[in-house]
């Protein structure tokens, strides 16, 4: 889909929403602490605010309209977020103040979210608008979030380095079983999981608008070679590089 076609598809969702979603949006950007999207009734991204980008290491909102939490997340962390979306849509009524048990860059312990059907002027179920925020820690606590945070920083923007865990525990001097203990319980997945997920989605970003061989992409975003990318492409997608690239090229 092109970024023409994104736009077009999330404008005549936001026209669906009524007069006021493109105000609401406006308003969820301007929120540092505060992550906001609207999906539509098929699951897809309709709108992203500037703090879920971050959180989900998206560049731009419109990189992610039109693309489901399983297109971005690993099945674990996609699921919870699905799941919760089905509800709302199967009751149609909200789901007020629930623990988000996999946020992607924000401790799973103190994440709470609000989750609202959306409806048109009709009536219809459109789909579900989700706002959620991190509470205060628990007294005492270290914030592994804020302690971790230059580790995620340092995947963003190194992903296609040698990382290693020895590395990134010491970025935050713990050990490494004490850093992949904290990691996994901060994000909900281990942090070698987490930096294949990085890796792969930015191999999807240049299959998706490149020509670049799928080996040049391989080692362009820390895979050993082409192989390894398809090995593990196939396990989180579960399709490999070239089918993707076939079914989502943009232009």
């Amino acid at each position: 889909m092109t970024r023409r076609e994104k736009k077009k598809l999330q404008a005549d969702f936001l026209r669906k929403a009524g007069p006021n979603a493109a105000t609401f949006k406006a308003a969820m950007d301007a929120l540092p602490e505060v992550a906001f999207y609207m999906k539509d009734a098929e699951g897809r991204i309709m709108a992203l605010n500037r703090r879920n980008c971050d959180i989900c290491n998206i560049h731009d909102e419109l990189d992610a309209v039109g693309l489901r939490s399983s297109d971005i997340f690993p099945g674990p962390l996609a699921q919870s977020y699905i799941a919760n979306d089905l509800i709302v849509q199967k009751t149609r009524r909200p789901l007020i103040n629930f623990r988000n048990p996999r946020a992607a860059d924000w401790s799973n312990d103190n994440v709470v979210g609000n989750i609202f059907p959306l409806f048109d002027q009709a009536g219809t179920f459109i789909g579900t608008l989700c706002i959620y925020s991190q509470s205060p820690s628990v007294d005492g606590a270290p914030d592994w979030h804020q302690i971790l945070k230059p580790v995620t920083e340092h995947i963003a923007q190194h992903y296609a380095e040698d990382i290693t865990v020895d590395g990134l525990a010491a970025m935050v001097e713990t050990s490494p079983s004490n850093f992949r203990r904290q990691f996994t319980h901060t994000f909900g997945i281990s942090p070698g999981r987490y930096l294949t997920a990085i890796r792969i989605n930015a191999a999807r970003k240049l299959l998706e608008t490149t020509d670049k061989l799928v080996s040049e992409i391989a080692v362009e975003t820390g895979f050993w070679d082409q192989s390894h990318l398809t090995k593990l492409f196939k396990r989180e997608r579960g399709t490999t590089p070239g089918e993707y690239r076939r079914r989502h090229r943009t232009s």
